[in-house]
């Protein structure tokens, strides 16, 4: 998995900053990819930011030749910084490509930024893609937050000077920009970037760490000793510094501002069934208090009007009633003086009751890579972290995992479906005797210490849910290979074969569950794989409907579906429900994340409104990627339990049923036959494949040399104990974590690759179940250390027999 922990250690590495001051105004510039780090404003920063892939951290200015994959060589190479005057200027060579780039600050809120293309090379260079239409060359992003993480909103100007106010994720416009940047008024802070060459489109994104803007430009074609300059002014700071600076964009804001100063907001029933009584608070909260009165006045397009007399230097509210009925509408407005100057209006969701229920079908994929050196010592102990470790203070103890299972037993009506990857369970294992960790120091832990008695609770928990019926347990692969594009490529069955043995008798001795339920990795599906899956007996497993599906059908994927010309059974998650509920969950308040668990199940309930013939809905999603990733942990934490709270509010009204995915598969009949895309549930294998060609390329390439010297064995000495110890070696170099482009962690493969290498070359000649070595052929002083050593590795290999069942 992607781990927060190594991003931050790679971010301390790499952040070498140039610090700048200027009047009260300080500065500070990353000499990799020449981003703002720091802007202080007054004695304040103002800009800070989340943890994100590979940029380390999403801080402003970052920049793209958008012919690269993402993100691309100018936002990670390092620049060598000097200062020239008060300018800071940065070079760095790109491959072919020179970069010069320079950043003048001119006043506490204003900034110049130039960033100079060479194409140093011999042949003509091109940064040219075309996406949704636009062909595209080079973009600039002010990503990030403003102060405090939270409250952020994307602005941005187009060509003829009209301000968009937006909060978009995923969305690219068509659009010629005066400037772009992000506004948040609650702080009363804004950012702006003034481009002067002519842009393209513009792209919006949000997610947990924190809101972008990009504009992007027209193709670059350089020729050779060619240049282009792109140019930049900033504006970065309080919204009144607007006032004098830009007094035309200050005005525009007016309304905006207003609304913000008296904040309308509404109160409105939950899941209200159409028919039903129904009662609307409207509140009304002065963020900067004023004496004197106004008129709040407030309609229910279902129901009353009313307008009443309120102060301007305290919260005010008005309650109408009304009966729920499709299309219903709340509007209301604050005039003073007879001017208004604050309004808001939304739709309140209103649902019907089916003569069948919706089933809801949650599907957590609880994964962590095996993490471990040839010699046993675990580098990546986030299975057991993520049990133990308190992460989601102050609202729970213990971490992602044991939250997931103690929280559930709290709402017993709800059902879940867990997929417990057997590499996690594999580490789980580990704490019933003994286990050493190199992360995030070197230490050891027994089977009495703290840790392994939380990690024991933790399995205990799921085991009870389990046996009580109210969760299902799917099983895997022992590790995570991204099977489909194996089975596509190379026809590796035999490994496949023995990773899924390996994996479903793991899930039966460690949790006592004969899992006929799977969660292939990465949803990485190519048809090739049904006999394999056939053959140990799964009868379902879940698909992306983008994807999988809507790419090749127009069928509804709210309904079973068979897989072609086989038994087995498929549910499409919905792409848009699950990654806004896994994604977009940065909240600064437990009022927020109330509000956005129950718009996850309006969400949710909304389906049967669009699709009356919707059988089932399902949300497939990481376990805790969405909580440990996110800004405050246990604030994610508590979001989960308001959608427990309101899915068990809507279930009790009739609206929903909660079901393990197994129970569905019982109780719907398949709706068609489909033949799903051979792909993942990012639409293609790039990520693991070809975004870091230069080093995901000899990774795979050290795989197939691997494989083909195992095979070579078989040949010459059957399916011994070596075949099956090599299979396993190679299982722990093919785990799909260490290819992802973001997190490629090619030290572990090699390592196991070299294991498996020197494990079959000092075997060929002897073919024998006997007597079998286990030296790595290269290894660190770091990986030597541990609670095996070499001697033992042949263990590693038996896993199955190691594990017990434990009560």
């Amino acid at each position: 998995m992607r781990k927060a922990a190594v991003i931050v250690l790679i971010l301390l590495l790499s952040l070498v900053p140039y610090a700048g001051a200027q009047q009260k105004q300080k500065f500070e510039i990353s000499s990799v990819g020449f981003r703002l780090i720091e802007w202080t404003v007054d004695g304040k920063n103002i800009i800070s930011a989340g943890e994100r892939g590979a940029l380390g951290r999403s801080y402003p200015l970052w920049d793209w030749l958008l012919s690269e994959p993402w993100p691309g060589s100018l936002a990670t190479v390092k620049y060598e910084l000097r200062k020239e005057g008060s300018r800071v200027v940065g070079s760095a060579e790109a491959g072919q490509i020179s970069v010069e780039k320079t950043f003048e600050v001119l006043d506490k809120n204003r900034a110049e930024l130039s960033v100079k293309l060479t194409n140093t090379g011999d042949e003509t260079f091109r940064s040219e893609v075309s996406w949704d239409g636009f062909s595209l060359g080079y973009a600039l992003a002010w990503a990030g937050y403003l102060g405090n993480p939270g409250g952020e909103q994307q602005i941005w100007i187009d060509a003829g000077g009209s301000i968009h106010i937006e909060s978009k994720n995923w969305v690219r416009i068509g659009a010629k920009l005066k400037a772009f940047g992000l506004v948040d008024f609650g702080e009363g802070l804004i950012a702006l970037v003034f481009p002067k060459e002519e842009t393209t489109a513009l792209w919006l994104e949000s997610s947990g760490w924190g809101m972008e803007t990009r504009a992007e430009f027209p193709p670059l074609v350089l020729k050779p000793g060619e240049s282009r300059t792109y140019r930049f002014s900033i504006f970065t700071g309080k919204i009144d510094d607007l006032r004098n600076a830009f007094p035309e964009i200050y005005n525009d804001l007016k309304p905006y501002i207003s609304k913000e100063n008296y904040k309308i907001a509404f109160e409105t029933p939950d899941f209200p069934v159409e028919g039903e009584k129904i009662e609307v608070t409207v509140r009304l909260t002065p963020r900067e208090p004023s004496g004197g009165y106004g008129i709040l006045k407030a309609g229910l397009s279902c129901g009353e009007s009313r307008e009443v007399k309120v102060p301007l230097d305290r919260p005010s509210s008005l309650t109408l009633t009304g009966t729920a009925r499709e299309s219903c509408r709340i509007s209301a407005e604050l005039e003073v003086n007879g001017t208004p100057i604050s309004s808001a209006e939304r739709s309140i969701p209103v649902f019907k009751k089916g003569g069948k229920p919706l089933y809801v079908v949650f599907i957590w994929h609880n994964h962590q890579s095996p993490g471990v050196w040839p010699n046993g010592t675990l580098h990546g102990p986030w299975g057991l972290i993520h049990a133990y470790k308190n992460e989601l203070e102050p609202y729970y103890t213990g971490g992602a995992y044991y939250f997931h299972a103690w929280i559930l037993q709290k709402y017993p009506q709800i059902k879940m479906t867990y997929h417990l990857s057997p590499s996690l369970l594999w580490q789980w294992n580990l704490s019933y005797s003994r286990w050493c960790q190199s992360y995030p120091r070197y230490q050891c832990f027994n089977s009495t210490s703290p840790e392994a008695k939380m990690v024991r609770e933790t399995m205990g928990l799921y085991r009870k849910l389990y046996g009580r019926e109210q969760i299902e347990i799917l099983t895997s692969y022992f590790a995570h290979p991204i099977s489909g594009y194996i089975a596509e490529k190379y026809g590796w069955f035999d490994l496949l074969n023995y990773e899924l043995s390996l994996g479903k008798r793991t899930t039966e001795e460690v949790m006592g569950v004969n899992a006929t339920g799977m969660w292939l990795p990465e949803m990485a599906f190519s048809m090739k794989l049904v006999p394999l899956l056939e053959n140990h007996s799964i009868t379902h497993f879940a698909l992306d409907d983008r994807c999988h599906l809507n790419t090749i059908y127009s069928y509804s994927p709210y309904h079973l579906y068979r897989i072609q010309n086989s038994s087995l059974l498929v549910l499409f998650r919905d792409h848009t429900i699950s990654d806004d509920f896994a994604f977009n969950n940065n909240f600064r308040s437990e009022e927020e994340a109330r509000e956005k668990a129950k718009r996850i199940v309006e969400e949710i309930l909304a389906v049967r409104n669009r699709d009356p013939d919707a059988e089932v809905v399902t949300i497939a999603a990481d376990g805790e990627n969405w909580i440990i990733f996110s800004n405050n942990p246990g604030l994610t934490a508590r979001y989960f339990e308001f959608l427990l709270q309101y899915l068990s509010e809507a279930q009790q009204k009739g609206l929903i049923k909660t079901a393990t995915f197994e129970e569905v598969t019982k109780i719907l009949k398949p709706y068609r036959e489909v033949k799903p895309l051979s792909t993942s549930w990012l639409c293609s294998w790039d990520k693991w494949t070809t975004e870091k060609r230069s080093k995901q390329q000899p990774m795979w390439k050290k795989d197939e040399e691997v494989y083909s010297l195992i095979q070579e064995y078989r040949k010459k000495c059957g399916d011994d104990a070596a075949y099956r110890k090599a299979l396993y070696g190679l299982s722990q170099a093919l785990d799909s974590d260490f290819y992802w482009a973001e997190f490629i962690y090619d030290r572990h493969v090699y390592a196991w690759l070299n294991w498996t290498e020197g494990l079959i070359k000092a075997n060929i000649g002897k073919c024998s179940t006997t007597g079998i070595t286990g030296e790595v052929s290269s290894s660190t002083s770091a990986e030597k250390k541990g609670i095996c050593g070499t001697g033992t590795l042949a263990l590693f290999a038996l896993i199955p027999l190691l594990l017990r069942r434990r009560s």
